[in-house]
């Protein structure tokens, strides 16, 4: 099967299954189970059809595009075959073939970003792939079809497309939530086998992982007067003084644009950021952020509907990103999910974070709209995310690192454990003893920001700090010395529990503990590399206010700047600090990831030391 263009080294194969019949054997038995009711199907001669035809190509020639062993821990089937009239929508993704030399650019040069005609023509798929997958349902008898770039999107029947993709669609439940439709396995005609990427969502058994980062109630007293300062609690006067951030501008504005990920229904209120920047930075009261609405997003301001994560994420990318102008995208749902009976849920029913959704949505504006760094606090466990949407998310995310953007990205609450409830097992069937690292943080086109402690001087790692190494995709060059030299420290902790040669997070650190944020006209605590993120992603923001101003592009892809080593020298070393341990089989637990001298997989290279010296060093690249 096609694998992503954009990994470098490639991503290994999306599909790790072998053609049928090995490992595709659910087209076989598919015919008795269509017919197992027949009273089902009196008033459907179409649906009967569709029976001889599944005969005729049993013998055709296919390939198993992607197979889940055992579905994830949590996911129990709770219903045999649906209806075979009731509607279905999906979208096959096509290969993207003009996004193999992107890794190459990516890496070789930074003073040149790609337009929005160069990206489009980039992620548009081959011609002749998108002709032959659409004569291939044509043939099927499926008309209701319509190519989308690198998608062609379905409309059919539950019958028809298990026809279509030899596949068994059952019902699943994520720990007693919404039932959605799934299959477990399904394949292509093999002529096809290179053009087709996947399918989705009909194999996507993705389980959130951090929704929001955790809070908790804090008394008034606890939050004024000088402990304010950086005693108990995160402001941002305490994240000035313990960076050294005094940036400003001559006339107080900036062309920069600050972009905020909001998902999960998660919606930042107007009223709450006005109290939050009078309490804690009066210089910009009367300032607000803007919001845009991403298929089909809500805005919604009654003080019940204010989202912690949300106004956590816009309250401090304004108040340590000013002069930046900061853009809210809420998007709509959680993921494509679908029920029962073949549709697409509503929102409030299903838990997949929209990664593409949002990152297709950006690559599709302007130039001239869009942002140059965009925060997005939210993680899956890596081993949830099905490899191939996986990979087609980070070739999204590269090609807008081509166009000039820096994705900030948190690396998770669950220390080794990736996300807060994961179980460290692989879902391959072999249940396997796991560290478990996060996506879209492992993607090597955004950088991942880990956790400190408030209060620490030198920093210490957060405990739930998530780091470790990735499963999809490999680890890239300009990590070879960092990671070499922490896998030599550890002396065999954890050995056997992760891949040394694949991708390690997280890149860099910040402060992540006890941040004030105030949330529908209460004041919280709250604690979380959610935190963290918008902190790093609006120091960024500044950098490219300060590049701009000297006639330099923004800084767009910044991990190969990041371990660079101008950038390292003025990076403050985290040498303290232990992350969550997994619970391995038999209940063993030994420990998590340790922090070490130079880069380790709790804080990463470290946190940034005077943010004068960060700025000096990355205008001047």
């Amino acid at each position: 099967m096609a694998s992503s263009a954009l990994l470098d080294p490639p991503l290994p194969s999306a599909l790790d299954c072998p053609p049928r019949p090995t490992s595709c054997p659910s087209v076989l038995p598919l015919v008795p189970i269509v017919v197992a009711d027949p009273s089902r199907y009196v008033a459907m001669p179409s649906t009967l059809l569709l029976v001889g035809a599944v005969l005729a190509r049993l013998a055709a020639a296919a390939t198993c595009v992607e197979k889940t062993q055992v579905p994830p821990e949590g996911w129990r089937r709770l219903s045999e075959a649906p209806d075979g009239t009731r509607p279905l929508q999906m979208s096959i993704a096509l290969r993207l073939p003009r996004v193999d030399g992107l890794a190459s650019t990516l890496a070789s040069s930074s003073s040149k970003h790609l337009s929005l005609d160069e990206v489009t023509s980039m992620r548009a798929a081959d011609g002749e792939d998108r002709d032959a997958v659409l004569r291939w349902l044509a043939d099927e008898g499926i008309t209701d079809s319509k190519a989308d770039e690198g998608w062609v999107h379905v409309r059919t029947t539950a019958a028809r497309a298990e026809a279509l993709l030899g596949m068994r669609l059952r019902s699943y439940s994520f720990r007693g939530n919404a039932p959605v439709l799934r299959t477990t396995d399904y394949s292509v005609p093999d002529h096809l086998a290179e053009a087709i990427t996947f399918v989705h969502p009909i194999s996507n058994f993705m389980t959130p992982a951090h929704k929001v980062a955790a809070s908790r109630p804090v008394t008034r007293r606890s939050l004024t007067g000088a402990v304010e300062i950086c005693g108990l609690t995160t402001t941002p006067a305490c994240i000035a003084r313990r960076y050294g951030l005094n940036y400003t501008t001559p006339d107080g504005k900036s062309s920069v644009r600050l972009g905020v990920a909001g998902f999960l229904e998660q919606y930042a209120n107007f009223a709450d950021t006005q109290s939050f920047l009078l309490e804690t930075k009066p210089e910009l009261a009367g300032r607000n952020f803007s919001v845009e609405l991403v298929n089909g997003g809500r805005n919604p301001q009654d003080a019940a509907e204010a989202g912690a994560e949300a106004n956590l994420d816009v309250q401090y990318a304004m108040a340590v990103g000013y002069p930046a102008a900061v853009t809210y995208y809420s998007t709509h749902g959680r993921g494509v999910k679908l029920d029962d009976e073949g549709n697409a849920l509503p929102k409030e029913r299903d838990d997949n974070e929209p990664y593409l959704g949002l990152f297709e949505y950006l690559l599709a504006k302007p130039d001239d709209e869009l942002p140059s760094v965009l925060s997005v606090s939210y993680a899956d466990d890596e081993l949830s995310v099905p490899k191939p949407y996986a990979g087609r998310v980070c070739d999204l995310a590269g090609l807008l690192a081509a166009r000039g953007m820096s994705i900030v990205v948190g690396s998770g609450d669950g220390g080794a454990k990736g996300g807060r409830n994961s179980t460290c097992r692989t879902n391959d069937g072999s249940a396997r003893d796991v560290a478990m690292a996060t996506f879209p943080a492992t993607c090597p086109w955004v950088t991942a920001v880990g956790a400190v402690t408030h209060g620490h001087d030198p920093p210490r790692g957060a405990h739930f700090s998530t780091g470790g190494f990735s499963q999809y995709f490999k680890r890239p060059a300009w990590q070879d010395d960092a990671v070499t030299g922490y896998v030599e420290e550890l002396h065999g902790h954890l050995a056997g529990h992760y891949d040394a040669g694949m991708r390690a997070i997280p890149d860099i650190s910040v402060v992540g503990t006890s941040f004030k944020v105030i949330v529908g006209g209460q004041t919280l605590a709250m604690d979380g590399t959610s935190a963290s993120t918008p902190v790093f992603a609006a120091m960024i923001a500044l950098v490219n206010d300060a590049r701009l101003r000297k006639g330099k592009p923004s800084l767009g892809w910044l991990n190969k700047k990041l371990y660079s080593p101008a950038v390292r020298d003025v990076l403050h070393d985290a040498t303290t600090g232990l992350s969550k341990s997994c619970t391995f089989s038999g209940g063993k637990m030994p420990g998590g990831w340790p922090a070490k001298k130079g880069w380790d997989a709790i804080t990463g290279l470290g946190t940034p030391g005077k943010f004068d010296d960060l700025l000096r060093v990355l205008v001047d690249l």
